[in-house]
């Protein structure tokens, strides 16, 4: 039997499953759209309390953030300096990496990692990424300010004193 034969009750089936269908992509759509909302007020939230000095509070609200809009990677630097602040460093450095992981090419996301590493006294990891943040951004004065951090915990001293000048020399020049 041809389409022309077909019956027309036999034809009305499919257009009701594509609309069934349209119907249930717009749904999925505006639910996105209402979490990446609902995330978004969450992250001024967890901002707001990070300012009042509240990281734990912070830290739940961001986790909620997160729940609803998990790639979004500005939510996992903000719950990473959270638990930084609340004293939660190894779950500081996860949220970090993830946070380098979404975001690889943004230096800051290596100088986070770079404190919490010190704060871990994994200073030879806290070298690493300070010295990625520097090879990604070479005029950029923190990641010389980081690097003299980890190498004055590691006993350089000599080393931390350069890192300073040079953090020194390029913030005074971006003065100008």
């Amino acid at each position: 039997m041809s389409a022309y034969q077909m019956p027309k009750s036999a034809l009305v089936l499919p257009r009701v499953l594509a609309c069934a269908m349209l119907s249930a992509v717009f749904a999925v759509a505006a639910h996105a759209q209402d979490a990446k909302k609902q995330a978004e007020d969450l992250m001024r939230q967890g901002q707001q309390q990070m300012s009042k000095g509240q990281p734990r509070d912070a830290v739940r609200t961001l986790s909620k953030a997160i729940d609803l809009d998990p790639t979004r990677p500005e939510l996992y630097m903000l719950r990473s300096r959270a638990r930084d602040s609340s004293g939660s460093f190894d779950q500081a450095a996860d949220d970090a990496t993830k946070y380098i992981e979404l975001e690889p090419t943004d230096e800051y996301g290596y100088l986070n990692r770079a404190r919490i590493y010190l704060s871990l006294e994994k200073h030879d990891k806290a070298l690493e990424d300070a010295n990625k943040a520097i090879e990604m951004k070479p005029n950029e004065p923190d990641g010389y300010f980081r690097r003299a951090d980890v190498y004055s915990a590691m006993n350089k001293d000599a080393e931390a004193k350069a890192d300073e000048k040079k953090a020194e020399e390029l913030d005074a020049a971006a003065r100008r």
